[in-house]
């Protein structure tokens, strides 16, 4: 029998009690005041005393490291309960201070406090405390016992707060109170400095104990407490050499008066039956040594008992305040005991767990699986599993579950162990969010780098076909049969050029030409524009904010995500519907923020546009923003579309999301940076000037063959001499050759080996006054803006629009 409840409490130690030290490389913060001779600052600056020599006899064998803490009782009890302390030493035990901390188990000592007073005072009893001041402690537990008592015997008494007990015989010494009360042992050691004298009257006797935050140090209690009990068993240890070494010598209490008489009278009786004792004593002598043996069986059987009892209390007392819920069960499911987490995480009374089951808790196991769920615990034996509780409310929350099965006495048992990880799921929910939101975003990125090298390249193949389509064009007159073909070509020329600058868009590579402008207004233009595009079995409803702030966008861009957004809403509602537009001022916080990585926070003007057509589902939503993406059928979309509208969103710096679900429509939510503005500026472009040709030389530099030869059949058909270079090398050797005679460079930009921009620098060098143009498919205030800040004259759009072109040409060839 005995041995199996040892085995009971090694198993159930195991689970309760597996070591968590602290952390070597982590000091321990000790919270000090003092109170001599527990503990106090000693001449040469070092923390001295009977708990300190305790507590770092115990430091040096679990090779803690300690941070001594000093500061005033109250000091200390404030850390502690901030938890700015690890552990306070030599702390009275109170039921009201034990719902603030938790205590060792072991007591160090007992000690009370005595009742100081002035000399000669006839203050001997609590009555006599009645209208008098009194100093304190301020926190201390006599002060507060003492306070308690006054209000029972009604006593008027003025209470003088201090923050040490050296304070407190000071006030009495310099007759300032008329009394005052001290710990014991710091009074017994302090009197003789002080001119008080010590009361009969004693208080609070109380344990003192070592202290941790609430529900904190659970392993460091243990451990200290590991220590304790062996340390006061043993008479030799290094508790009994300090407390022989700090208890001052008048701590013993001196024999009363009586006492003296009174030993003389027993001691007369003694000699009385010293005889009859005599006597006696052969007849007793052979009971004693029978009664000797079993009262060593009787102690054998004691200790043990009490060893069992010790364990069972440590076990109880550790298993009640563990931080996770504890669940001891049978076979049959029926809770056998719960702790109080379990009692708090489920919201039940500990009465009404232990009439229910694992199934009333537990959706996940129901009663017609629990027969194969107890199977599994009896074959698995310990292991983690994850569940659903539910509480008494009804809520459900994750939990993640120890199984350890036992058995005891022919019967068997799991003792479970379950945690709430809401928080655990939530973050982990949160960062697939963010993760699967980067990956959306680089996966962009990268199909918008794609994008813009399409582009490019398909703009020197459109290059080729409008070049020569315009040069026809001119050649042939107006009445020519083939005017109405060349015009279709270069129609279906400058559609290619559109698509490549959506894309462009899209790759964020054509910049914007941003100005401060009213967003409102910007929709107003559209709205007429819409009504005749919409068809009238579509309602369509705007609602605009009357103090929308101003943002710095492109006009153009802006009629072009409304114009794509609005062609979008019409082919998913063929049987009619809402298209809705609205514009607000918003604020997106840090909040917002966490959850949209691509967003930034501060004030932002919102465009919302919503239809109620058929929607999208979630693999939809996932592509729409990628160039030629479309669940239109084949010849009715390009795909570009959305993707258009992203990249003109992006390069406003602004944030654009959408929600859809099947059936019930689609909102997307633009938001644009607004800026501080009093005026909206408004840009008027010149109308272009008609072509006009020369006689100038003319060095055309790019590395595309049908481009050099294109550009050069358009310069020469209007008079002018053209050179040609394929790259930037052999451009720089023929200016060096020709310098007198070029008037003008025309200098593609993208070009392999020396590109435009190093080119331009080396022409410069050989001539600081060289005119050049710069000829790309990108906008001027896109990648080609800084060029022309370093000494570019000019910029030629490709593919080459005849009339632009030569206008440039003459502009830079005109120019000073």
């Amino acid at each position: 029998m005995r041995k199996s409840i040892s085995l009971f409490f090694c198993i159930l130690a195991l689970q309760l009690f597996l070591p968590h030290p602290v952390q070597a490389n982590k000091p321990l913060r000790v919270g000090v005041y003092d109170n001599y001779p527990m503990v106090f600052l000693g001449n040469d600056g070092k923390i001295e005393g009977f708990l300190i020599d305790i507590l770092e006899y115990i430091s040096s064998k679990e090779k803690w490291k300690i941070d001594y803490v000093p500061g005033s009782l109250t000091d200390c009890l404030e850390r502690l309960e901030k938890q700015e302390i690890d552990l306070l030493v030599g702390l009275e035990y109170s039921r009201a201070r034990n719902r603030l901390y938790d205590f060792t188990y072991e007591n160090i000592l007992s000690d009370w406090g005595i009742v100081y007073t002035q000399k000669k005072s006839d203050i001997n009893q609590i009555v006599n405390l009645d209208n008098k001041k009194i100093a304190v402690v301020h926190n201390d537990i006599h002060y507060n016992n003492l306070r308690k008592l006054a209000e029972q015997f009604k006593l008027q008494c003025r209470f003088i707060e201090a923050y040490e007990y050296d304070a407190i015989l000071e006030l009495i010494a310099e007759k300032r109170v008329d009394a005052g009360i001290v710990d014991r042992l710091y009074g017994l050691e302090s009197e003789r400095y002080y001119n008080v004298s010590r009361s009969p009257i004693i208080l609070s006797p109380a344990d003192i104990h070592f202290a941790v935050p609430k529900k904190k140090h659970g392993e460091l209690i243990r451990t200290i407490d590991k220590y304790l009990a062996p340390l006061k068993a043993d008479k030799r240890s290094i508790y009994h050499q300090s407390l022989d070494k700090w208890t001052p010598k008048n701590a013993q209490w001196a024999l009363p008066k009586w006492f003296a008489p009174l030993l003389t009278l027993a001691g007369g009786l003694i000699v009385l039956f010293l005889g009859t004792g005599l006597i006696l004593r052969a007849q007793v002598k052979g009971k004693t040594a029978e009664l000797s043996l079993i009262n060593d069986e009787l102690r054998a059987e004691i200790s043990e008992r009490r060893r069992v009892e010790e364990a069972l209390r440590l076990t109880q007392f550790s298993v009640e305040k563990a931080g996770d819920a504890v669940f001891w069960m049978g076979s049959d499911a029926r809770f056998i005991f719960v702790n109080d987490a379990a009692c708090s995480s489920l919201g039940y009374s500990r009465e009404e767990l232990l009439s229910m089951t694992v199934h009333d808790i537990d959706p996940n196991f129901p009663e017609v699986a629990w027969q194969e769920h107890w199977k599994q615990i009896k074959e698995r034996g310990c292991f983690i599993i994850e569940s659903r509780h539910r509480s008494k409310e009804g809520k459900i929350f994750p939990v993640e579950i120890t199984v350890n099965y036992l058995e005891f006495e022919r019967k068997e048992y799991n003792c479970a162990f379950a945690r709430d990880i809401s928080e655990r799921r939530d973050a982990e929910m949160e960062r697939e969010k963010m993760q699967a939101q980067l990956r959306q975003a680089q996966k962009m990125e990268a199909v918008g780098t794609l994008a813009g090298g399409i582009a490019h390249d398909f703009n020197n193949l459109l290059q080729a076909v409008q070049g020569y389509a315009q040069l026809l064009q001119m050649r042939k007159g107006e009445d020519e049969s083939d005017q109405r073909e060349l015009r279709q070509i270069i129609r279906a020329a400058e559609r290619g050029a559109d698509l490549t600058q959506q894309l462009l868009t899209f790759s964020r590579k054509v910049a914007s030409e941003l100005r401060p402008i009213d967003l409102n207004h910007e929709v107003e233009s559209v709205k007429l524009l819409l009504e005749r595009t919409i068809p009238k079995m579509i309602q369509m409803e705007f609602h605009l904010a009357k103090d929308l702030k101003i943002v710095e966008a492109d006009p153009g861009q802006v009629e072009q995500i409304l114009m794509n957004l609005a062609v979008n809403a019409k082919d998913a509602m063929p049987e009619g519907g809402k298209f809705i537009v609205e514009t607000a001022n918003v604020t997106l916080d840090e909040n917002y923020c966490l959850s949209h990585p691509q967003a930034r926070p501060g004030g932002y003007a919102r465009l919302k546009v919503s239809d109620t057509g058929h929607g999208m589902n979630k693999e939809t939503l996932e592509h729409i923003f990628e160039p030629f993406y479309t669940t239109k059928e084949t010849g009715k979309g390009t795909g570009l579309g959305l993707a258009t509208v992203y990249g003109i969103v992006k390069s406003h710096k602004g944030h654009i999301t959408c929600r859809s679900e099947p059936d019930e429509g689609t909102t997307f939510r633009i938001y644009f940076p607004t800026i501080e503005c009093e005026e909206k500026i408004v840009t008027r472009e010149e109308p272009l000037a008609a072509a006009q040709g020369g006689t100038e030389t003319i060095l055309l530099v790019d590395d595309e063959e049908p481009i050099r030869i294109l550009g050069s059949q358009i310069l020469k058909e209007f008079g002018y001499t053209v050179l040609t270079a394929a790259d930037g090398e052999s451009a720089l050797q023929l200016f060096r050759e020709e310098n007198q005679r070029i008037g003008l460079v025309i200098l593609d930009l993208i070009m392999p080996g020396m590109g435009g921009k190093r080119c331009l620098s080396e022409l410069l060098k050989l001539n600081h006054e060289v005119r050049v143009a710069i000829a790309s498919g990108y906008s001027p205030d896109g990648p080609t803006r800084e060029i022309l800040k370093n000494g570019a004259k000019g910029f030629v759009s490709k593919p080459y629009d005849i009339r632009q072109m030569l206008n440039v040409v003459r502009e830079v060839l005109d120019g000073d």
